[in-house]
């Protein structure tokens, strides 16, 4: 029976590579929105891991530095110092429209980030080094900058000293590590105003502040964007529904076309679970191939993609599983088409 379906596959060759195709474009869009999510859901927080601190203090209320205004006077630094057995160090977040003169008249919006140089919340660089003083700053390395060129935040001017991974929030914001004064007067004219204060210590007491943990920020970034994040779900899930029915509609069209010869088999004894097998082989090995290539060309956008891709190793094994049970349930009306196949229908 495994040699009669490989010998249908092979007389249908022309319909099964057409379908085979249709169903990896499908499952293509599939790894990219399932990149696309994974990228989303995980990008905060691989971002705070690159600031390295253990907790955020800001103003009592406010959630993360990065969905909602906080300022703090700097002078209360000494009374943090004093509820934990970690290091204190201010820092300012504030946004940025960034600027690569003279050549580029394209602005990116970027996460400004200030610190004290050499102390916590400088993060770990890729390419280049740390800042050093005031007009240098640390970029993200998605934003195609090199290392040694000149970029503008407003009306400061930048050089480019070092490059960081996968410092990102709010589907691919940037962050802009700078000196800590130049961040002041960028977000309060002021050296005297800091937006919080980030520690690698817990605290024994939180009373006038919002103590939060990595985790916390995260998941308070996440916020904005939650919406986005469904609606790729939802587009996942219509993605399937789509493949399903391709491959769905091909199996019943070759029950269809195979029906008389499902009759004759029956009549000499074939029984119609062996013959629902076949069938179900065929979708089964058109899954396969179909995952197998869209894997492939997935791998292959993903660098061109518009918006940041990770592509999750787990992928590579869920999206061919479920591609096979979808391939199975599909194959369910081509099977319940040979089961009802009358054996007598090969004399009439």
């Amino acid at each position: 029976m495994l040699l009669m379906t490989l010998r249908d596959l092979q007389y249908r060759a022309r319909r099964v590579g057409l379908v085979t195709v249709l169903v990896a474009l499908v499952l293509t869009l599939l790894y990219l929105m399932t990149g696309l999510a994974h990228h989303l859901n995980n990008e905060p927080y691989d971002a705070l891991d690159n600031v390295g601190a253990s907790s955020w203090i800001l103003v009592e209320g406010v959630g993360g530095p990065f969905t909602a205004a906080s300022a703090l006077p700097l002078s209360v630094e000494a009374t943090l110092e004093e509820r934990t057995d970690g290091v204190v160090e201010p820092v300012v977040v504030t946004r940025g429209a960034l600027a690569a003169p003279p050549d580029n008249d394209e602005t990116l919006e970027v996460q400004v980030i200030g610190h004290r140089i050499g102390a916590l919340g400088q993060p770990t660089v890729v390419s280049g080094t740390g800042i050093s003083g005031p007009g240098q700053i640390v970029l993200d390395r998605s934003l195609d900058v090199d290392v040694g060129s000149e970029v503008a935040i407003g009306v400061e001017r930048f050089e480019v000293v070092g490059l960081t991974s996968d410092s990102t929030v709010l589907a691919g914001q940037a962050f802009g590590f700078v000196e800590l004064a130049t961040a002041q007067q960028m977000a309060f004219q002021t050296d005297t105003v800091v937006t919080g204060f980030v520690s690698d210590g817990g605290f024994t007491t939180g009373d006038g502040f919002s103590i939060l943990t990595p985790d916390d920020v995260a998941e308070e970034t996440l916020g904005p964007i939650e919406s986005a994040v469904a609606s790729i779900d939802l587009i996942r899930i219509l993605l399937w529904f789509v493949a399903a029915i391709v491959m769905g509609a091909v199996i019943y069209l070759t029950a269809l076309e195979r029906q008389r010869d499902f009759a004759v088999l029956k009549a000499v004894g074939a029984s119609g679970r062996s013959l629902g097998a076949g069938l179900a082989v065929q979708a089964v090995v058109i899954a396969l191939i179909a995952s197998i290539t869209a894997a492939v060309a997935a791998t292959l956008i993903e660098p061109v993609f518009p918006l940041p891709v990770t592509i999750p190793a787990s992928a590579l094994v869920t999206v061919p599983a479920i591609a096979v049970v979808v391939g199975l349930l599909s194959a369910m009306l081509g099977v319940r088409k040979v089961n009802r196949t009358d054996p007598a229908e090969a004399f009439s």
